[in-house]
């Protein structure tokens, strides 16, 4: 009898460890000759797959780019070694008599700037040589002006021509180079890009913010651009690099960092695949591991699968 007894306990653990391991058999979902035991799964009713969509992975062109921070500016501390300034004197020495433009007023060229009287009393007119915007004023009636002897006493820009200057970091500065193309944008003209291209790179480093000051002339033949605007500006350093990609939409995030995508072959059955990424532009998130050109991926709705994983929802 006891022996009986001790044969049953023997046994009952047996049986409890037999069903344990049918249960879990059970529960398993059946296993995708694409998927790795490491991908999660989602199952999509039809009522469902309105959430997301579905493209083909294709590849996208990368530029190559740096980015920066600088103003708008035309003004005559900035324009003191370039040609766009004219520095208007008068063609021979006299006191100034009356002045006509003011300072930011537009003038084409044969303009009346300002009169002078000459020492043998005939009142000159002094017209702009170009046509373009005062930017500098140092005049006042009787003031003695000499031809050549500055500060004279107008300056006339030619604006369908601004200055960018603006800062790089030291270790971006190697990338940029006289005649680089730059595309810059201002807050005042949201979506809108003005071309330009680097003039001068200044030969010294900032000691304190390890930066460079690029300057740019930037096409406004408009004359937008205001003196002082804060400006970004992008510059294409090197040849694009083609590589797989996918919508920002279709890349989500985990709570723990790790950047993940949906994948299906079915359209119905979908997996979670971790993924590297890379660089971002106009919306497309460079794929450098995880992903192959032509397979089904989610480009829209990843969030709403992931958000599945925790707490599936009742069609």
């Amino acid at each position: 009898m006891k022996l009986s007894v001790l044969g049953t306990r023997l046994v009952v653990p047996v049986i409890a460890t037999a069903i344990a391991v049918s249960l879990l058999c059970q529960r398993s979902p059946a296993a995708d000759p694409n998927t790795s035991q490491s991908e999660a799964t989602v199952d999509l009713s039809p009522s469902q797959l309105p959430a997301i969509k579905i493209e083909p992975v294709a590849t996208y062109l990368f530029p190559i780019q740096k980015k920066g921070i600088g103003n708008i500016d035309f003004d005559s501390k900035l324009y003191f070694d370039n040609t766009l300034s004219v520095q208007v004197f008068p063609p021979t020495e006299g006191r100034i008599v009356r002045t006509i433009a003011e300072l930011g007023d537009e003038v084409l060229r044969g303009d009346p700037l300002y009169t002078i009287a000459t020492t043998n009393n005939p009142v000159l007119v002094v017209a702009s040589p170009v046509s373009g915007q005062i930017t500098s004023v140092n005049a006042v009636a009787g003031l003695f002006v000499q031809p050549g002897k500055p500060p004279a006493p107008y300056a006339v820009a030619d604006v369908s021509t601004k200055w960018l200057v603006g800062n790089v970091p030291e270790s971006d500065s190697p990338a940029f180079r006289i005649g680089q193309a730059v595309q810059v944008t201002v807050m005042a003209y949201g979506g809108r890009t003005f071309e330009g291209k680097v003039t001068k790179i200044y030969p010294t480093v900032d000691a304190n913010t390890h930066r460079v000051m690029i300057r740019a002339d930037v096409s406004d033949p408009k004359n937008e651009l205001r003196s002082g605007m804060l400006a970004e500006f992008v510059a294409r350093v090197q040849d694009g690099v083609e590589s797989v990609a996918l919508p920002a939409n279709g890349v989500v995030r985990e709570p723990d960092g790790t950047m993940t995508t949906w994948i299906t072959s079915d359209r119905h059955r979908f997996s979670q695949r971790v993924i590297k990424t890379g660089l971002r532009e106009e919306g497309r998130v460079q794929i450098l591991e995880g992903l192959q050109q032509g397979e089904l991926a989610v480009t829209e709705g990843g969030i709403f699968l992931s958000n599945m994983l925790q707490a599936p929802p009742t069609d």
